[in-house]
């Protein structure tokens, strides 16, 4: 059986394909690498992305149809072949086929055989060829599973040592009282030794107390180091994941995020209590094989002979066991998915009224996630079932035996509780060792999910050697620029324009055009396919991002304001900020008004996401945030939309007046909040169709001349 790289969610199919292909070709590539390539879009694995992908890798690819889906004759293998599951697309890998059956890999399900018939109701027909090419033979470094977490051990280098001497003393005491008992029983019961019964007791009970505080301590020690790490992995993850590039983000699921900080706990299980188990019970292990083999009796046997079993019985169950973990990772991933956005559309919900279709889509998520969670307990029980069936039959067969050893002669009965004892030592480490397979394969599942994440390039990796940006004259060109969220579709065609330094510009047009995505392309959100942006003359992908960003003033069309007060929103990127710049920043912004009126003014809660108050309020909020830390560029996205004519005239005045020697674009439906700007940009279908002031656009009659008739029209329709 092949060992197959598996989907690590539901939009992995494509770069699941392709990373077996390119293992197949002795290449094996992370899979993170090549969802990367893939655009990490919500297309990300359609036929251009799969094309896009391989011939970036190194291989020839191109894409064919079958329309009689039969498989053509002497076509190279293993190849992708496009499917339907259902209501769901799939590429599945097809390594071999004959008249009867198709062997492939499902990304989903792992290596298979199937009825060529059943193959090819479900297949498109659609095909694509890979070929590997010269170049394909550059090594790539494929990423470290749950061995790249251990490290994080080294900081505990202390800690880790003190519970490894008590448990090795633990173990040594525990292996003493199995002399204890064949010496009380063969010679103080045997001799009726009265005295040194009570003596030998006496100090064994000194024995048992020191025991037990001590595996006091030893737990203590554990508790604080499985803290400590999960602190680690938990402040790691987060913090990775805030440093990543807004692509990342594009088309990910926050509940998929969250679900996999849950991953933590497990890797933290691991490489805390489960690597010191692993290492105690060796030693054990072997001590315990030591004492038995120096005892020289034929009981060994029946001690081993288990232990043959119980690993045959570990080796069986792997590969379903990891196969069904995934897919309980997977529906979890989809729960909360589903959970988190229902609960961040709750208002829509209830405008809507369909409370009912919510629950009953979160209903679906819930209960399959819930069955492949009782599936893989049900096969989990299943395994431990057998193996303390084994274990118990294999303590039978020494107490057999080893009374058939004593009624012989060979044995004394001392001799052979010592003997059980020892198997103890012996047999519980190993009964151990082999229960926490099924805690391996879930912990290396959650260490390779984790790992996805990690492996992605942050903003700072991708910084590395760029310019630091201290502030800037505002000077923007741009020129030829193309872009896309994907590769199959453009957003931005071919814009080319100049901004002066102190210009105050506007981007207009319908929804859709292209304005805000240009704005997050100033930003440093996404960088363009083609063309270049240069501020001050220095090409945009030469800049560092946090700096750059630093020097921008950016107010987005969804206002996010976080948990707190309104006066730690405000300063939110100033850290306490001065009182006095704050009430300056919010007077500017026209916040001042109805802050004075709230009972706690600037200490007043806002609610998760700043609920508790409108949306004006939160974009005046927004806008004074930005100007406390006195950017040298602005860009407002319909940053006034939700105030109402008067106050919207208010805000844009003061915010010229502050703007002045700044360069400042505003991004807007409503053309009279930028009809004094210095230069208007009008966007049409991702291009730009005219530009020029607001007199001269009004005589060339074109398409910002009718957008300003229909707005006028309907403004005295409604007055």
């Amino acid at each position: 059986m092949k060992n197959i790289i598996l989907q690590k969610n539901n939009e992995d199919y494509g770069a699941a394909c392709i990373a077996n292909i390119c293992r197949h070709y002795g290449k094996p590539i992370d899979i993170v690498k090549i969802r990367r390539l893939l655009q990490n879009g919500a297309k990300e694995s359609s036929g251009l992305g799969i094309i896009h992908a391989a011939e970036t890798l190194g291989f020839s690819c191109r894409g064919a149809v079958s329309e009689s889906k039969e498989i053509p004759k002497n076509i190279p293998m293993p190849f992708i072949a496009h499917a339907v599951r259902g209501s769901d697309n799939q590429y599945l890998a097809v390594y071999k086929s004959d008249s009867n059956y198709v062997y492939l890999a499902d990304p989903y399900e792992g290596y298979k055989k199937i009825n060529i018939e059943i193959f090819q109701r479900n297949w498109t027909g659609v095909f694509f060829i890979l070929l590997p090419q010269p170049n394909f033979s550059e090594k790539s470094a494929s990423s470290k599973g749950l061995t790249r977490f251990l490290p994080i051990l080294r900081s505990h280098k202390k800690i880790c040592a003190e519970i490894l001497i008590a448990s090795v003393i633990l173990s040594f005491l525990g292996i003493i009282s199995a002399f204890y008992f064949r010496f009380l029983i063969d010679e103080v019961l045997s001799s009726n030794l009265r005295e040194t019964l009570t003596g030998f007791s006496v100090g064994f009970l000194g024995v048992i107390i020191f025991r037990s505080l001590l595996g006091l301590a030893r737990n203590q020690l554990l508790m604080s180091m499985s803290y400590k790490i999960d602190t680690v992995l938990v402040y790691r993850y987060f913090e990775h994941i805030l440093h990543l590039p807004m692509r990342f983000f594009t088309g990910k699921k926050t509940g998929e995020l969250v679900a996999r900080m849950n991953d933590t706990v497990t890797i933290r299980q691991v490489i805390s209590a489960t690597a010191l188990t692993v290492v105690l019970d060796s030693l054990m292990l072997i001590f315990g094989a030591i004492f038995l083999i120096s005892l020289g009796s034929n009981l060994l046997v029946a001690a081993l002979v288990p232990v043959v079993v119980s690993s045959v019985l570990v080796w069986l169950y792997a590969k379903p066991y990891q196969k069904m973990i995934r897919a309980r990772a997977s529906a979890e991933v989809e729960k909360h998915s589903c959970i988190v956005e229902s609960l961040n559309g709750i208002s829509t919900i209830k405008a809507l009224g369909a409370e009912s279709k919510a629950l009953e889509r979160a209903e679906f998520k819930i209960v399959h996630a819930i069955r492949k969670g009782i599936k893989l307990a049900s096969f989990s029980n299943y395994q431990n079932s057998l193996q303390n069936f084994i274990g118990r039959c294999g303590t039978l067969a020494i107490y057999w035996l080893g009374s058939l050893n004593i009624l012989n002669g060979s044995m004394s009965l001392g001799q052979l509780i010592s003997f059980v004892i020892l198997s103890g030592y012996f047999l519980d480490p190993l009964a151990r060792l082999l229960t926490l397979q099924p805690q391996l394969q879930e912990a290396y599942v959650a260490a390779e999910r984790l790992a996805e994440i990690f492996d992605e390039k942050t903003e700072e990796d991708l910084d590395d050697g760029k310019i630091e940006s201290n502030g800037f004259a505002g000077k923007i060109d741009i020129k030829n620029l193309s872009f896309g969220y994907d590769i199959h579709s453009k957003n931005l065609k071919n814009i080319n324009l100049s901004i002066n330094p102190g210009e105050r510009v506007a981007f207009v047009g319908g929804s859709g055009s292209g304005k805000t995505t240009l704005a997050k392309l100033l930003m440093k959100f996404y960088s363009a396919q083609e063309g270049d942006i240069f501020v001050d003359d220095i090409n945009l992908k030469d800049l560092k991002n946090d700096s750059y960003r630093k020097q921008i003033g950016y107010v987005p069309q969804d206002i996010l304001l976080f948990s707190g007060t309104i006066a730690e929103n405000i300063n939110w990127s100033s850290g306490n900020g001065d009182p006095r710049r704050m009430m300056t920043a919010a007077e500017v912004s026209g916040a001042a008004s109805f802050i004075e009126s709230m009972p706690n003014r600037f200490n007043t809660l806002v609610g998760e996401q700043g609920t508790t108050l409108s949306g004006g309020e939160r974009q005046r909020i927004a806008i004074a945030r930005i100007l406390l830390h006195n950017p040298s560029m602005l860009i407002l996205d319909e940053a006034t939309s939700a105030l109402d004519g008067i106050s919207e005239a208010e805000v844009l005045s003061t915010l010229k007046e502050i703007s002045a020697g700044r360069t400042s674009i505003i991004i807007a439906h409503r053309l009279s909040a930028v009809k004094d700007c210095d230069k208007i940009f009008v966007f049409d279908k991702g291009e730009i169709a005219e530009a020029g002031t607001h007199a001269d656009l009004l005589e060339k009659d074109g398409v910002y001349s009718r957008l300003w008739e229909t707005q006028n029209n309907v403004e005295e329709v409604v007055a």
